[in-house]
């Protein structure tokens, strides 16, 4: 019974694998679909990205949100006359 199982499992793989084959060698261009976001016109209409894209702009924004911040702060320790410690003796 265990090795008609296996024999079944293995013949199906090998079917979908020979089915994948097939339908790329007889497609038109031969290649196989692209399924990733960013390469997808659908979705770039819709304004989405892949996850790694979306990620490298959310920490590209939050450097320039904390880059301002620091010049920021740092107008007005100038303004205060401190040199950036936590002293009240000026």
């Amino acid at each position: 019974m265990f090795l008609t199982v296996v024999l079944l499992s293995i013949a199906l793989v090998a079917m979908a694998i020979i089915g994948l084959g097939v339908s790329i060698i007889f497609k038109k261009n031969g290649k196989f679909p692209d399924t990733a976001v960013g390469h997808n016109p659908e979705m770039r209409k819709l304004g989405l990205s892949c996850a790694r894209t979306e990620e490298i702009k959310s920490f590209q924004l939050q450097r320039n949100i904390n880059a301002t911040k620091a010049k920021s702060s740092d107008l007005t320790m100038e303004s205060s006359g401190c040199s950036g410690c936590s002293c009240s003796a000026d």
